[in-house]
């Protein structure tokens, strides 16, 4: 792959007074599904056991995921999707949803903003989708509908360290909220995607892989503003 534009270099944190989806999200008992043209998403069900486990024994999906391949079995699965149900900790903690394809309702992937503070400080947006749905544009679909979403949640005004490549003119400034996306250096598609949908390249940096101790990956941080200024 050629070189980023922006070499790798260190992070760096600043301190920005911003907006942020106010404290805890809505439950996801209360959440509404999120329609578009060709999916639905909505809160997590314990019947989606079965199609949860196909999405996460595929290789290809789950090589860009921080466990870095499949799970071993449907009970690995199944402690994974009991964290993410309504009620739980982790369902209320994400603003996340399983993506479902509508003409048969089945659940083909999922996504969502599951972290508050990512690695760049911001919020992050992430989503997989079963390698047989790729190529159709749903991640583009999927994730306009979700930012949608996203932006219209109830805001709260917070102080947080944030990487100084997101921010834009002076730190001492209120800053316009943002949301991030991370890929790995190799995962062209999914960034494809984000530029699509108005993502801008803020950071490129190298952790260790947490897979690999001792193998250096290459990280490209991505950030979009809020369309509400």
């Amino acid at each position: 792959m050629a070189q980023p534009s922006n070499p790798p270099t260190p992070l760096e944190w600043v301190t920005v007074k911003t907006t942020r989806p106010k404290t805890p999200y809505p439950p996801m008992s209360t959440r509404q599904p999120i329609r578009t043209q060709r999916l639905i998403l909505r809160p997590y069900a314990a019947t989606d056991l079965n199609d949860f486990h196909l999405l996460r024994i595929q290789p290809e999906v789950m090589k860009w995921t921080s466990q870095g391949k499949p799970d071993p079995d449907l009970q690995h699965t199944e402690k994974i999707l009991a964290n993410r149900l309504p009620g739980t900790d982790g369902g209320e903690a994400a603003y996340e949803f399983a993506v479902c394809w509508a003409e048969t309702g089945e659940m083909i992937g999922t996504a969502g903003s599951h972290m508050r503070e990512g690695e760049l400080g911001w919020p992050v947006i992430g989503y997989m989708l079963r390698s047989e749905f790729w190529g159709k544009g749903l991640a583009t679909e999927l994730v306009t509908a979700l930012l949608k979403a996203y932006w219209a949640l109830p805001r709260e005004e917070v102080e947080i360290k944030v990487e100084r490549s997101t921010v834009e003119g002076s730190e001492e400034e209120p800053q316009p909220e943002r949301i991030t996306a991370v890929t790995l250096d190799s995962n062209g598609p999914s960034q494809n995607v984000l530029r699509k949908l108005g993502f801008r390249l803020a950071k490129t940096w190298e952790e260790e892989d947490p897979k690999d101790p001792g193998v250096m990956e290459l990280l490209y941080g991505f950030c979009l503003q809020t369309p509400n200024v």
